[in-house]
């Protein structure tokens, strides 16, 4: 029996040592498959611009579009009462965005129907949720106010409502 036991150490000594040269060679394949890459990557340039576009032009074309601000709601204060709890003041200004061209048009639109506008806010503001109110980006109400304008001036007019000041108290 003591001579069975040193046969299996010696066969185990020899399944354990790992084949050196195979593990170089496949390294060596393995950083000659990188370099290729690398090369090829290198050689290609990167990405490139589509055949009549210059992208310098169309940046330039992005600047030059001008858009100009047209105040809707000036200095204007709400109350919402919460779900009946408590009631919150909200003090407010709210402004369009739309292109230089429509300037005009949207002025004269508003100077005639600032009454409906400034209801139409304050039925939007007053009726929203707690959660609407506290958003930080005032998304839903800035998008209710927008189709509600867009339903008294005109559809497609306005690109954007700004609401530089945006205040909210508890009065209870």
């Amino acid at each position: 029996m003591a001579e069975e036991i040193p046969a299996k150490e010696d066969i185990q000594k020899e399944k354990s040592k790992l084949p050196i040269k195979a593990m170089i060679i496949l390294l060596a394949v393995i950083l000659l498959e990188g370099a290729k890459i690398s090369v090829f990557f290198v050689m290609k340039g990167g990405p490139k611009p589509a055949e009549g576009s210059d992208p310098i032009a169309e940046t330039e074309k992005n600047v030059n579009n001008n858009y100009a601000e047209v105040v809707l709601v000036q200095d204007f204060q709400v109350d919402n009462y919460m779900a009946g709890r408590s009631r919150m003041i909200v003090t407010l200004e709210v402004a369009a965005k739309v292109e230089s061209t429509n300037k005009e048009k949207l002025d004269m639109s508003v100077n005639d129907h600032r009454k409906e506008i400034l209801n139409s806010v304050r039925v939007l503001v007053s009726s929203a949720q707690p959660d609407q109110i506290k958003d930080p980006k005032l998304e839903v109400i800035k998008r209710k106010i927008k189709s509600g304008v867009e339903e008294i001036v005109g559809e497609g007019m306005i690109q954007e409502i700004l609401m530089p000041i945006w205040q909210t108290y508890v009065a209870d």
